[in-house]
C-alpha cells in the first residue's frame, strides 16, 4: 500500500539560498505527523510546497501516488489546508463562508455544512458575523472549511493558536477520532511541543531546511537516554568524581544537586561505581526526556 504522501529531494531556493534543502520523507495512511523545528527552519515553506502555493525548485511531492506537478487538480481534490492566519469575508456569517467555499465543490449540502460547524463546536455561532470573532474561533471555522471537502490529507499551521485549553483538548480529539476512524493523514506544525508529543503519531524536526530527525514518535523518545537528578554529600568530591568519568555526561550543577546522563553504562553499574567511590546520595530521581528535550538538544547552537 502507498503512503499518504511521498516527499523525494524537495528542494526550494531563494537566489542560491535553500530554504528547504533535499526533503525526503513519507506519511502513511491514517498517521499523524507532527512537523517541528525553529523559527525559519522551512516549516511553513515547506507547507506551502505540500499545497502547491508555492513552486518547488526540485524534487517530487506525491499525494496518493499521484504527482502534484504533474496533476494538480487531481491531486489536491484530496487536501484539505489551514496555513497562516486564517482569512474569512468578514461580513458573512460562518454558514455563509462555507457556503460559499461549498460552491468550488460537488454535493455539499446545507445540512453537511451545518454538521460540520457541529463537529468543530460553532453550532451556536453559525449566524454570527466572523467580523465578531475571536482568534479561536476562526481557527475551527478554519478547519471546518479545510474539512469540507472530505479531504484524505489535512495539512493545518499551527491550529490551536488563539484556543484555550477546553478548545485545544477538543481540536485534538477530532484529529484522533478524524485519524482513526477515516484514515484521514494531518501534518501539523505546531510550537505546541507537549501537545505534539500526545498528539502525533510520527514527528519530523527541521533545522534550517534539512530533517535532522524523522520517525515514530513513542520510538524516538524511547531511545534516548534518560538523565538522573540527584543530590550528593560532599560536592567538590562529586563534581571531580562526575567529571573525571568519561561514562558520565555531567549536564548541570547547582550545589550539591548534579543533573547527569549515563553513556555506555546502566544504570546498576553506575550506582556500583558511585557506591564504590564512597560518595553518599541524598536524592536521587530519573528525568524522562520528553519531545521537548529531544528538540532543544537538536536544534541548540545551529543559530
Amino acid at each position: 500500500m502507498h503512503p499518504a504522501i511521498s516527499v523525494n529531494n524537495l528542494t526550494k531556493k531563494y537566489k542560491e539560498k535553500s530554504v528547504v534543502d533535499a526533503l525526503s520523507f513519507d506519511i502513511e495512511k491514517g498517521s499523524i505527523m507532527g512537523l517541528l523545528g525553529p523559527n525559519g527552519a522551512g516549516k511553513t515553506t515547506t507547507l506551502k510546497m505540500l499545497t502547491h502555493l508555492i513552486n518547488k525548485t526540485t524534487g517530487e511531492i506525491l499525494i496518493n501516488n499521484l504527482s502534484l506537478e504533474a496533476h494538480p487538480k487531481q491531486a489536491l481534490q484530496m487536501v484539505g489546508a489551514s496555513l497562516d492566519t486564517p482569512a474569512f469575508y468578514n461580513e458573512f456569517t460562518a454558514l455563509e463562508n462555507l457556503s460559499y467555499i461549498a460552491k468550488l465543490h460537488e454535493n455539499i449540502s446545507t445540512q453537511k455544512i451545518t454538521q460540520l460547524l457541529e463537529l468543530v463546536g460553532l453550532s451556536a455561532e453559525t449566524t454570527k458575523k466572523v467580523r465578531h470573532y475571536s482568534l479561536g474561533m476562526k481557527q475551527r471555522l478554519a478547519l471546518a472549511r479545510a474539512l469540507i471537502h472530505e479531504p484524505k490529507i489535512v495539512i493545518l499551521d499551527e491550529p490551536a493558536n488563539g484556543l484555550d485549553p477546553q478548545g485545544m483538548r477538543k481540536l485534538y480529539q477530532l484529529i484522533r477520532s478524524l485519524a482513526l476512524e477515516k484514515q484521514v493523514t494531518f501534518i501539523i506544525s505546531s510550537h505546541q511541543l507537549s501537545d505534539m508529543e500526545e498528539l502525533c503519531t510520527d514527528v519530523m524536526i527541521l533545522n534550517k531546511g534539512k530533517a535532522i530527525l524523522h520517525g515514530k514518535t513513542k520510538e524516538l523518545i524511547q531511545s534516548t537516554n534518560d538523565s538522573i537528578i540527584l543530590s550528593l554529600e560532599d560536592s567538590q568530591k562529586a563534581f571531580n568524581w562526575l567529571q573525571a568519568s568519561p561514562q558520565i555526561d555531567l549536564i548541570d550543577q547547582h550545589e550539591s544537586d548534579f543533573h547527569i546522563q549515563l553513556k555506555d553504562i546502566s544504570f546498576d553499574t553506575f550506582l556500583k561505581q558511585l557506591a564504590a567511590s564512597g560518595l553518599v546520595i541524598q536524592r536521587l530521581s530519573i528525568k524522562q526526556k520528553s519531545l521537548e528535550d529531544l528538540f532543544v538538544e537538536l536544534t541548540e547552537g545551529w543559530d
